[in-house]
């Protein structure tokens, strides 16, 4: 009784955590034990591990972080949670070997891993050389790079992370700031001052703001730590325990907009805009959206939705921003949406709207090239099911990266508004005839000679003629998308499309 007594009581005690809670308190923060119950069904996680770690040195309880698994509406989730009680949740030697091994655990158990971040980092007062040995912290990120793919990665971050502990999120594949609390940067504003003499605070430096709208390292903000539990949760309803296990279903739902509508939602003009938003709600099953980077690169519409109670990623241009142009930004958003959506088996929905890339020097300078290509790479070699819908424009290498005919799509739908062509026929006419435009000195009479050669030109893509061509696999009207989709994706379940043999591509998107 007396060794079972000990072992409890030391149980409760490093359950208590370290001597800092009067800063979580003042920060507004939960207690890490406490953020555990937003997550999991049960009071206590499922079980934890390492729990005892550092245990002769009451200073630091669990060595300042809890590891383990827990119960996610009734699914197994790993997690790891740092307490920022003990040394503000800096990592030390046996911090790092307990993330480690629950990394490695998710590794060989194929279940999702759920990291909650809220650490200023390595200790320095640690540092030696267990950030570099083979077993160490410095291992994290071969972990999470094995881990990629695998099972689904989800950082949490509650505080500001820099160094080690803001690559983790960026190594995961979701990354979810609370507001006023998170931060992430390669170094601290002190680091940066005395690096480069500049004065930052964190929330220039790396707050979640900045990282939802510019950096598009944030793929969700959340207002609170409770909706920081929620986001979690529903982006888990959208994911596989791993890369081969089947994705989770839910009773279907109609859509919120009714698809009828569908027509009078795309303009006549194909220069006026609309928001894609109303025609992604005329397709899926109602409140299933769930949009991932929504504040970054607006151009284009990223996120997860019920399709008949089954999941689809879906791949939207925008014509609200930019005219639904590709920007170097929107490529990266892309590529990385739809390279995770084929990790994990989750079919593909392109809707398509886009006079093409952008040009001029700024995007050149900023790769548009190198970006666009990494859009394409990624829609060519995803192997999941995937559907393209031609809903408007579709101009230049625009219908490349949204997986176009010659994509391998496994359907290329048109709606009567769509236009496929090389480019505008503004554009277009400009090029071939501006010559001869330039000679007609009248204006009404240059005017009536322009609009003469658009409708020529538009006559040569006209949707009725490349479907008599087979450019499109089917014209079908606005009202039955739903219903097309649907039967499409269901005659695809069991797709088998190999890609060559090869090691590995030589482009990373």
């Amino acid at each position: 009784m007396e060794r079972e007594w000990k072992v409890l009581a030391e149980r409760e005690r490093i359950h208590k955590g370290g001597k800092s809670h009067d800063k979580l308190e003042k920060a507004g923060k939960r207690f890490v034990r406490d953020r555990l119950k937003l997550y999991f069904d049960e009071e206590r996680p499922f079980y934890e591990t390492g729990l005892f770690a550092q245990v002769l040195n009451e200073k630091l309880p669990a060595d300042g972080v809890v590891t383990g698994t827990g119960k996610m509406d009734d699914r197994i989730v790993y997690f790891m949670a740092s307490d920022f009680t003990v040394k503000a949740g800096s990592m030390g030697k046996y911090h790092s070997e307990k993330v480690l091994r629950i990394q490695e655990a998710a590794i060989r158990g194929k279940r999702p891993i759920v990291y909650m971040i809220d650490s200023s980092g390595g200790r320095i007062d640690e540092a030696g050389g267990y950030h570099v040995e083979k077993y160490s912290g410095g291992k994290i990120f071969y972990n999470h790079s094995i881990l990629s793919g695998r099972v689904p990665q989800i950082a949490v971050l509650y505080g500001p992370c820099f160094a080690g502990t803001a690559y983790m999120p960026v190594f995961s594949d979701f990354t979810i700031m609370v507001d006023q609390m998170a931060g992430m940067a390669i170094a601290s504003p002190r680091m940066v001052q005395m690096a480069t003499t500049q004065k930052v605070d964190i929330e220039e430096l790396g707050g979640s703001h900045m990282h939802a709208t510019k950096s598009g390292s944030a793929d969700f903000v959340a207002e609170s730590e409770e909706h920081a539990a929620e986001i979690v949760k529903k982006l888990m309803t959208y994911l596989p325990d791993h890369f081969d296990a089947e994705l989770p279903e839910y009773p279907a739902a109609d859509p919120k907009l009714d698809p009828k509508d569908i027509d009078n939602l795309i303009p006549q003009e194909p220069n006026r805009a609309y928001d894609v938003h109303k025609l992604i709600d005329s397709i899926v099953d109602a409140d299933s959206f769930l949009e991932v980077k929504k504040d970054y690169a607006k151009e284009l519409v990223t996120g997860f939705a019920r399709l008949n109670g089954k999941t689809v990623g879906i791949v939207a241009n925008q014509p609200m921003h930019k005219g639904g142009a590709i920007f170097p930004e929107s490529s990266d958003k892309g590529a990385k949406f739809v390279w995770t959506c084929d990790a994990y088996n989750i079919p593909l929905l392109y809707l398509c709207d886009t006079p093409g890339f952008m040009v001029g020097t700024k995007v050149e300078q900023e790769g548009i090239l190198r970006k666009g290509r990494n859009f394409i790479f990624a829609s060519s070699c995803a192997n999941v099911p995937k559907l393209c819908v031609i809903v408007r424009k579709a101009y230049g290498a625009g219908i490349y990266a949204m997986a176009g005919p010659a994509y391998e799509p496994d359907t290329t739908i048109a709606l009567p508004s769509a236009e496929i062509a090389i480019m505008g026929p503004e554009a277009a006419i400009n090029a071939v005839y501006y010559n001869k435009i330039q000679a007609v000195e009248d204006p009404k009479e240059r005017a009536e000679l322009v609009k003469k050669l658009q409708e020529e030109y538009r006559a040569g893509y006209d949707i009725f003629k490349l479907s008599g061509e087979l450019v499109v696999d089917d014209l079908i009207v606005p009202s039955d998308l739903r219903e097309e989709l649907i039967s499409r994706y269901e005659t695809f379940e069991n797709k088998d499309f190999k890609l060559p043999e090869r090691k590995h591509s030589t482009m990373l998107s």
